[in-house]
Parts: structure tokens; C-alpha cells; sequence
């Protein structure tokens, strides 16, 4: 009898272990298929890239996906459609690869990816002022380490994870038939905001601040640009065959009245000039500087807060990039944003508000 027990006991847990192992094998099989975040493969059939979570699906699109151009950068690039750059001019085949809020640590295992496709001809890269300011090292990598690395043994994360298998999943197939099997529109936002001067200013009136602080030292922020310049100038002088578009979003007039009041100005206009200076330098290197266009930052109703913009005006950016327009060189460069200082140093924001 007792020897009729073991091996009834024994059946049973063999069984519920094939049970197990078949369930764990078929959630496994579906992951890596329908693969919502890229990490294995470009989507199959006619599924696209479309949105899932961009800081864990972003990496596995410039692991994976077929591209000439790749727009990298923060909230303020996420209204581009990749189907503007997909022009003949900047290139055939582009993606969008945004990180909101994003700092150097996470772009930089965005462009170690990226530039180790050989079909890269354009990178076109948000210069945030806030990426020359924050000091270095406080804001840890949030890309996954076990979807940025190419070590398959920790995959058990995604592939056996509850929220990829009943969230994402789905999400990434739904999305497929929403968008109509189109990546265009993943990751953007405009449509889920209202942009117009008093949900601007009904937002901005909460957090600004309410005495005007010393002016800081023209080289408060020299140490933190100068990090930047060495984090990213490594790969333009790697790749020389890649042209690097950096671009400065134009964030409302809102941002240099709150930029004043914290005596931040001298010294983000300090730490921009040095950064430029030491860019170009390259013949791969072309700026763009949109934040002194005075036409768009002064209409708030371009804006849903102080610094992000409406989808017209992401594309009136890709416009004049496409055109040259706003285009930085050695001669214009330096009295631009002197220019610039001086215009938000003499601005009559108190009109705003009144």
C-alpha cells in the first residue's frame, strides 16, 4: 500500500510539473512571438512598434527595427511622426526613440545601441537645457538592465512577467489595430492635452515662484556642460559618417520668466555657448535653436505648460530643420544666444499676467 502511494504521489507531482513546465513554456512562446517590447525581434506580419512602455519597448526598437535616422530625446521630440523624416531628405526609414525626462545615463545606452547599425545617417537628438544643468550622476538609468544587456539568462524578466504577459501584451496587439498597424503616432501625447494660454497659466501661476532670486555666475553650471561634452562627443568623432542634429526645443515664455526669477539665466545661456562652441567643431554636427523664436514662445497657446508644445509646432521644427532654418554656425552661434539673454532679461512678463 505504502509503495502504492509513492507512486501515485509520484505520478502526481510529475504531472503537475509537465503541467507547469508546458504553461511556462507556452506564456514563454507567446512573449518571444508576439514580443511586445522588440527585445527579440521586429514585429511579425504586419504588426508594428506601435506604444507599449517606452522605457522598456525603446531599446529593443534601436536593437531591432530597420532605420536610417533615429530621433532620440525627451517629452519634447515624443509629437514627431516618423513618417515626417521619411522624406528622401533626412532619410527612407526613421524611429522615434523618446525617453521622457531622460538623462545622459539613458540616452547613452540609447546611441551605444543606435550607432551600432551601420544604416545610420542621421541622429537628430533634443538638447533639453536641463541636460547642461542637473549635476551629472543624480538620475540613475531607468532603462531595464535585463533589456538593454544582451545577456538572454535574465530574460526570465520579460518573458515570464505577469504585467508584460496581461498588460503589454494586449496593449501592443490592440494598439496594432488601432493605429492601423502603424508605429506614427506611438509614444506622442498632444491629443490628450488642451493648448491654450489659460490651462497655461492656470498651471504655471501654481509653482511660480514668488521673489526674484540673485543672478548666479555665468559658469554656476560650466562643470556640468563640460560632462556633457565628454559623454557625447565620443560617438560623433567615432562616427563621422553620421550627421548629429541637435536641436533646442522652444519652450514657452514662461520658462525664461521662471528661469529669471531663479537667477538661472547667465548661467544656462553660459553653459549653452560652451556646449556649442565644442560642438561645432565637427563637420558631422548641425545645431538648431528654435528657443528664441519669439513668434511661437510668446503665444501660449502653443503650449499646454510652460515648456511642451503642440504637434503643429513639432512639425513646423521638423520644417525648418529640414530647411535649415534656425540653423547655429561659428558665426551666428555666440551672438544668438547673447541676443537671447538679453531678450529674457528685458521681457515684460508682469504683462502676462495682467
Amino acid at each position: 500500500m505504502l509503495i502504492f502511494k509513492e507512486a501515485v504521489m509520484k505520478k502526481f507531482a510529475l504531472t503537475t510539473i509537465a503541467w507547469i513546465a508546458g504553461i511556462l513554456l507556452i506564456i514563454a512562446a507567446a512573449v518571444v512571438i508576439v514580443d511586445p517590447f522588440i527585445h527579440y525581434h521586429a514585429p511579425l506580419g504586419k504588426l508594428a512598434a506601435v506604444e507599449t512602455e517606452e522605457r522598456y519597448a525603446l531599446i529593443g526598437v534601436a536593437r531591432n527595427m530597420d532605420y536610417d535616422t533615429a530621433l532620440i530625446g525627451s517629452s519634447m521630440s515624443e509629437n514627431f511622426k516618423e513618417s515626417w523624416f521619411e522624406d528622401g531628405i533626412f532619410g527612407k526609414q526613421c524611429v522615434k526613440l523618446c525617453l521622457q525626462g531622460a538623462h545622459f545615463d539613458d540616452y547613452n545606452i540609447m546611441f551605444n545601441e543606435v550607432l551600432q547599425h551601420d544604416d545610420v545617417k542621421n541622429i537628430l537628438f533634443s538638447m533639453d537645457t536641463y541636460l547642461l544643468t542637473n549635476v551629472p550622476g543624480d538620475y540613475p538609468t531607468t532603462i531595464p538592465y535585463y533589456l538593454s544587456d544582451r545577456n538572454y539568462l535574465n530574460d526570465v524578466y520579460y518573458i515570464w512577467n505577469k504585467d508584460v504577459l496581461f498588460e503589454y501584451l494586449p496593449e501592443f496587439l490592440i494598439n496594432n489595430k488601432w493605429e492601423h498597424y502603424s508605429a506614427d503616432n506611438a509614444y506622442s501625447w498632444a491629443h490628450k492635452y488642451q493648448f491654450n494660454q489659460p490651462t497655461v497659466l492656470g498651471i504655471y501661476n501654481t509653482q511660480r515662484s514668488l521673489q526674484t532670486l540673485p543672478e548666479k555666475n555665468y559658469d554656476t553650471y560650466m562643470d556640468y556642460s563640460n560632462h556633457f561634452i565628454a559623454s557625447i562627443t565620443p560617438y560623433i568623432e567615432a562616427h563621422p559618417d553620421v550627421e548629429f542634429y541637435f536641436y533646442c526645443p522652444p519652450y514657452s515664455i514662461l520658462f525664461w520668466d521662471d528661469s529669471t526669477r531663479r537667477g538661472e539665466t547667465a548661467a544656462e545661456i553660459s553653459a549653452m555657448i560652451n556646449v556649442f562652441e565644442h560642438l561645432l567643431e565637427y563637420k558631422n554636427v548641425r545645431i538648431f535653436y528654435f528657443q528664441d523664436d519669439t513668434d511661437i514662445i510668446t503665444d501660449l497657446n502653443n503650449y499646454r505648460d510652460y515648456s511642451h508644445f503642440s504637434q503643429e509646432i513639432s512639425y513646423m521644427l521638423y520644417e525648418d530643420m529640414r530647411d535649415g532654418r534656425h540653423e547655429l554656425t561659428k558665426d551666428n552661434y555666440y551672438d544668438t544666444l547673447i541676443n537671447m539673454y538679453d531678450y529674457a532679461m528685458q521681457y515684460d512678463y508682469e504683462s502676462i499676467f495682467h
